[in-house]
């Protein structure tokens, strides 16, 4: 009995490890919120790249940076970044891999599945942008007075974030605004009310 249940059971932790690559909602670890060189150093060594490895991203490392793109730091209304009024944030993160796209979830710190469609080589309009294992989309929710005027800023300090946490991980982006709107918007099932700002490919 023990020789079948422990095949068994190593089947069902790698299925359950792989989540990311079979296409299903993935459920992501605590991200790292100590370590790491200082915020000056960071700063110091911050650079954009248009080169990648042919790499999977780590999810630890993926959990980290989404969280410092748009997680909570502390209790209430507490964010990684400024929010106009302290709202909810106003911007919606999605995430492309080779298997699909996913929309970051911070209240559950998981990545929902949108659609199995491969845009990752589509989402740029520059080649170098396909060559990174997964690729950001910052995209407002909906419209209204709050996220017409903030926006930009929102997505600045969250593209920031993402560009500190990756070099604090040893990874690489680049903040890029030129994509390929209509293809992003179906893909993503964006409403017609909303926008999107920018993409951020991310690898190392």
């Amino acid at each position: 009995m023990k020789k079948t249940i422990i095949p068994v059971f190593l089947a069902l932790l790698i299925s359950a490890s792989s989540a990311f690559a079979i296409g299903k909602d993935i459920i992501l670890t605590t991200p790292q919120k100590q370590g790491g060189p200082s915020v000056l150093e960071a700063i110091s060594n911050r650079q954009s790249s248009k080169i990648f490895a042919r790499r999977d991203v780590d999810m630890k490392d993926l959990s980290t940076i989404l969280w410092a793109a748009t997680g909570k730091n502390r209790a209430d209304r507490g964010w990684t970044v400024p929010m106009a009024m302290g709202a909810d944030p106003y911007i919606s993160v999605y995430a492309l891999n080779k298997d699909g796209c996913y929309i970051y979830n911070w209240e559950k710190n998981t990545l929902a599945l949108i659609s199995d469609k491969k845009m990752l080589t589509k989402a740029g309009t520059q080649d170098y942008v396909g060559t990174a294992p997964v690729i950001l989309v910052f995209a407002t929710k909906g419209a209204g007075p709050r996220v017409e005027s903030w926006a930009e800023v929102a997505v600045g300090a969250m593209s920031q974030n993402v560009y500190l946490a990756a070099q604090a991980l040893g990874m690489k982006t680049r903040y890029v605004a030129s994509f390929n709107k209509m293809m992003l918007i179906d893909a993503l099932h964006i409403g017609p009310l909303s926008r999107i700002v920018a993409i951020m490919p991310v690898g190392y």
